[in-house]
């Protein structure tokens, strides 16, 4: 009967480690799927803009398989995810305990109050209101020529340099962008 206790507990723990994150930030961890990974990795160039050791960010790193596919993907880069949700944070740390990835780490912060200013690709699935209040955030720390992926959402005022459909049951898009001047779309 001690062990039924201690499993539900625990299993109400975690349920409401998600819920108080998910109301704190209004978006709930959503992994990525396997064949959209492959899209965004397949957008994305071989090489990134900038200096050769260049930042990769990751906004809202979840459960870090995009994380791990992007350090996979550009070996010289530091990796960093960033999420404020214990437990996929918590999840992804293990996973890089027992998957070891030189150039990944990951932040259990606030990726609003980060500097990005030295970041050569940043990558992010976020809800439409999380990515339209980046924008600004982009708009003033990003060079011009730092290449910003999002998955499923747009960003609505910029134009995107590349799009492209996953073969998912979503058909869910992947949309590529250069920040800088030219990136807005005419009023």
């Amino acid at each position: 009967m001690t062990i039924e206790i201690a499993i539900l507990v625990i299993a109400l723990v975690v349920i409401a480690l998600v819920f108080i994150s998910t109301v704190i930030t209004g978006s709930s961890p959503m992994p990525t799927s396997p064949r959209v990974r492959r899209t965004m990795m397949i957008v994305l160039p071989e090489r990134l803009p900038g200096a050769a050791s260049a930042q990769i960010y990751e906004l809202g790193s979840g459960w870090g398989g995009v994380a791990f596919a992007l350090a996979r993907r550009y070996p010289k880069h530091p990796v960093t995810g960033f999420e404020i949700s214990p437990l996929p944070w918590l999840a992804a740390r293990l996973r890089l305990a027992v998957q070891p990835q030189a150039n990944l780490r990951f932040r259990c912060t606030n990726f609003n109050n980060a500097d990005l200013s030295d970041a050569a690709l940043i990558v992010c699935y976020l809800f439409p209101d999380a990515i339209q209040t980046l924008v600004s955030k982009f708009e003033r720390e990003l060079e011009p020529g730092t290449l910003v992926l999002s998955n499923t959402f747009a960003i609505k005022a910029w134009r995107p340099v590349d799009e492209m459909t996953a073969k998912d049951q979503y058909a869910s898009k992947v949309y590529l962008y250069e920040a800088g001047e030219q990136v807005r779309t005419p009023s």
